[in-house]
Formats: C-alpha cells, sequence, structure tokens
C-alpha cells in the first residue's frame, strides 16, 4: 500500500503561497470572484516581471506564487508545519465537505507543503487563500496569533486590531 502524502518522506517541499520574486513560480491569477484560476504549467517568474507587478503594489493579492519551502525560515512555519495550511485545512469550520469530490487542477501537487502536510483537505481551500489581504488581514499574524492562544488559551485579534 502506497504511503499517503503525510507520511511519506521525500525531496523538499513546494509553498503554495511564496512571494513575488525572480525564480518562483506564477501559480494562478486571482479571479475578481475571489478564487484562484491555476496556470497549468506554472510560469517562471522573471525579475522584470517581479519589479513590474511589486511597483504595482502587492502582488501577491493579484496572483499566487509558488516557491521553495522554507520551513524554519518562514514566519509562518511552527516547528512542525505550516501554520496556515493548518488553519486553512479546517474543511468543516469553512463550511466545505470533509473530503472534496473533485480536486482543483494543481500544477505543484506532487511537491505541495499544504497537500503533504494536509492531503485533500488543502486542496479545497487552495484556490481561496489570498496570500496578501494587506493591512492586518494578511496571514503573516497566523502564526502569532496561533502561539499567543496556546499560551495564553485566549484568542488574540490580528495586530493592530481590536
Amino acid at each position: 500500500m502506497a504511503d499517503t502524502p503525510a507520511q511519506a518522506a521525500g525531496p523538499a517541499k513546494t509553498c503554495p503561497s511564496s512571494a513575488c520574486r525572480e525564480g518562483a513560480l506564477l501559480l494562478g491569477v486571482m479571479t475578481s470572484a475571489g478564487t484562484l484560476a491555476y496556470l497549468n504549467p506554472p510560469v517562471p517568474v522573471d525579475a522584470e516581471f517581479a519589479a513590474r507587478e511589486t511597483e504595482r503594489g502587492r502582488p501577491e493579492r493579484r496572483y499566487r506564487f509558488a516557491g521553495p519551502c522554507l520551513e524554519g525560515g518562514c514566519p509562518q512555519w511552527t516547528g512542525g508545519g505550516c501554520a496556515i495550511a493548518d488553519m486553512a485545512a479546517d474543511p468543516v469550520h469553512l463550511g466545505l465537505p470533509a473530503s472534496p469530490r473533485k480536486l482543483p487542477a494543481c500544477p505543484i501537487r506532487h511537491s505541495c507543503r499544504w497537500y503533504f502536510q494536509r492531503e485533500p483537505a488543502a486542496c479545497a481551500v487552495c484556490p481561496l487563500i489570498v496570500a496578501d489581504m494587506g493591512g492586518t488581514e494578511t496571514y503573516r499574524s497566523v502564526q502569532a496569533e496561533a502561539y499567543a492562544h496556546d499560551r495564553d488559551a485566549t484568542p488574540v485579534p490580528p495586530s493592530g486590531r481590536q
């Protein structure tokens, strides 16, 4: 019997929500409906594209990029996994079926950190995740909130919100 993604060890994992920079892969475009339209295959980001889109402001609001999972080098790393994958892949909490009927056509699933960590539950919500909502709504605050919650057993609002 084959190992499930969460059990299998293997090559380096890919972050499905990386920053816009040269060398990243353009994974998809966020639609006006708020879902990700995947590019198959993903398009390598060159320096010109990264500079142009950064100049336009917050490319992660308009696109999703994939790049190497930085694990301990990422503020989302909890020590054992990606906090975004764990928080986003709670389908019941999000009002989604526990087992999606059809997974999105994703070109990085074979190496995706979120899939490796949370299997199809992560795939079900992946098209709904915007990497940068701006201000205090960005997911960069998730890890700090989770640590504060564990430490104090009291939920903490995102930075700057009371």
